[in-house]
C-alpha cells in the first residue's frame, strides 16, 4: 500500500523539510546570526554538498556560456529572496513570513506572461484581487509587523522571478548543473556585498559550533538534498500534483512554528482569516488551472 504512494510521501517529506527552513532561520536569528550571514553559509554549504554528491554520482556538470551568465544572475535573485525571507522571520515569526511568501503565485501570474510572452488570464487577475484582500486583513490584524510583511512580499517577488526564469532554463540546460551555478552566483553576490560593506572579515563571518550545526542542516539537507529529491520526484509525479502539494508548505510551516515556538507563533484571529483567504485562493486557482489543461 505504502509503495504505491511512496513518491507522494517523499514529496510531503521534502515540503516538510522546506517548511523546516523557517524554524532553522528563526533559531539562527535567536543565536544572533544575521540574514545575510545565513544565506552566505547556506549557499556555500549547498554548493559544496551538491558538487560532492554530483561528483559521487559521476554526473557531468555542463552549461553553455549564455546559460552560465543566466544562472549566475538568477543566483543573485535567489540570494535576495533568501535574505529578505530570513530577515522577515527574524522581525516577525515563521507563520507570517511563510503565508506572505505564498503570494509568489500572485506575482508569478503577472511576471510569467511578460517573460514568456503569453496572454494574461483574467482569472489570475481576480486571484490577485482576492489575495490582496487577504493581505489587507492580515496587515490590519498584525500592524506591528509591517516591515516584515514588506520584506516577505519582496521575497515572494524574487521567488516568482527566479521560478519563471528557471522554468525557461531547465528546458535548455541540465537542472542539476543550473542549481550548482545558481548557488555559486548567489554565494559570489553575497561575498561581494560583504566586501563592499567592509564586513568581509573573520569577525562578521565567525560562527560557533551550534550555529554551524544549524547552517549545515540548512545547506545540506534543506537545500542540496531537498533539491536533488525534488528533481527526481518530478520524473515520477504529474506537474499538477507537485504544484498543488507544494502549496502546503506554508501550512506545514505554521504547524512547525506553533510546535517549536508556541509563545511567539500564536497570531490574532484576523491573521488566520487572511491566511485562509490567501491559501484558499491559491488552491482554487491551481484546481482551475488543472481543469483548463
Amino acid at each position: 500500500m505504502l509503495s504505491k504512494y511512496k513518491y507522494h510521501l517523499w514529496l510531503h517529506f521534502i515540503i516538510l523539510i522546506w517548511g523546516f527552513t523557517g524554524v532553522i532561520g528563526k533559531e539562527l536569528g535567536l543565536l544572533d546570526t544575521t540574514a545575510v550571514t545565513i544565506v552566505f553559509y547556506r549557499m556555500l554549504i549547498g554548493l559544496i554538498s551538491l558538487f560532492i554528491v554530483l561528483r559521487f554520482l559521476k554526473h557531468k556538470i555542463r552549461i553553455t556560456k549564455k546559460g552560465l551568465f543566466a544562472t549566475l544572475g538568477t543566483g543573485l535573485i535567489i540570494a535576495a529572496h533568501w535574505i529578505t525571507f530570513f530577515k522577515a522571520i527574524q522581525l516577525s515569526n515563521i507563520s507570517l513570513a511563510l503565508v506572505f511568501l505564498s503570494t509568489t503565485a500572485l506575482f508569478t501570474s503577472f511576471i510569467e506572461p511578460i517573460i514568456l510572452k503569453r496572454k494574461f488570464d483574467i482569472r489570475e487577475s481576480l486571484m490577485g484581487v482576492t489575495i490582496i484582500v487577504g493581505i489587507a486583513v492580515i496587515a490590519n490584524a498584525s500592524s506591528d509587523y509591517y516591515i516584515a510583511m514588506i520584506l516577505a512580499l519582496i521575497s515572494a517577488l524574487c521567488a516568482a522571478f527566479f521560478s519563471v526564469i528557471n522554468g525557461k532554463l531547465v528546458k535548455e540546460h541540465d537542472p542539476k548543473s543550473i542549481t550548482i551555478f545558481e548557488m555559486l552566483g548567489g554565494f559570489i553576490g553575497v561575498a561581494i556585498f560583504f566586501a563592499l560593506s567592509g564586513e568581509l572579515n573573520t569577525a562578521t563571518l565567525a560562527i560557533d559550533w551550534e550555529q554551524f550545526g544549524h547552517l549545515f542542516i540548512l545547506g545540506s539537507v534543506c537545500t542540496a538534498f531537498a533539491f536533488l529529491v525534488g528533481v527526481e520526484l518530478s520524473k515520477h509525479l504529474p506537474i499538477f500534483t507537485m504544484n498543488i502539494t507544494i502549496n502546503l508548505e506554508p501550512i506545514y510551516a505554521v504547524i512547525l512554528g506553533l510546535l517549536f515556538y508556541p509563545k511567539t507563533e500564536v497570531m490574532p484571529p484576523g491573521f488566520y482569516l487572511g491566511a485562509t483567504i490567501i491559501l484558499g485562493t491559491i488552491f482554487v486557482n491551481a484546481l482551475l488551472k488543472r481543469r483548463k489543461t
